[in-house]
């Protein structure tokens, strides 16, 4: 007897950027996409969403107040259980080059702001594929 078709859970995805208008508005085009998402306005929330998510991107700026996108991936890449979570960098300050000891840091991809909504979710799709994998048919082999 086959099994019904299993519904894959979607992808989710985390917003770090200090503008509200900028992190309501890719959380709404990126969930109308069918991604589980979830925003925060600097690293220090960041840190602390990702205790209980474990997203499959983060979507990050670089300056924000309180901790910047640079210092949240070193917390983010001290951690082993995080130092795999893709991140895309999207931030108006790409020519801020980080010291050395922070290029070795892996990062998925950067964007200059301001950034195409379409723009994004390609580069969001080239990272991590769309919302939800194909469903699987029937019984794995």
């Amino acid at each position: 007897m086959a099994s019904a078709p299993s519904t894959p859970p979607r992808k989710w995805i985390l917003v770090v950027d200090d503008d509200a208008n900028v992190r309501q508005l890719w959380i709404d085009a990126l969930r109308s996409d069918g991604y589980a998402t979830v925003g925060t306005e600097d690293g220090i929330g960041a840190a602390e969403l990702i205790r209980d998510l474990f997203p499959d991107l983060i979507v990050l700026d670089l300056r924000m107040p309180r901790m910047s996108g640079w210092d949240f991936l070193e917390v983010l890449r001290a951690n082993p259980r995080w130092q795999k979570i893709p991140v895309l960098i999207v931030s108006g300050h790409l020519a801020d080059r980080p010291p050395p000891a922070r290029e070795s840091l892996r990062i998925v991809g950067r964007m200059a702001k301001p950034v195409g909504l379409q723009e994004l979710r390609a580069k969001i799709r080239e990272a991590i594929g769309p919302a939800r994998p194909a469903a699987r048919e029937g019984r794995p082999r």
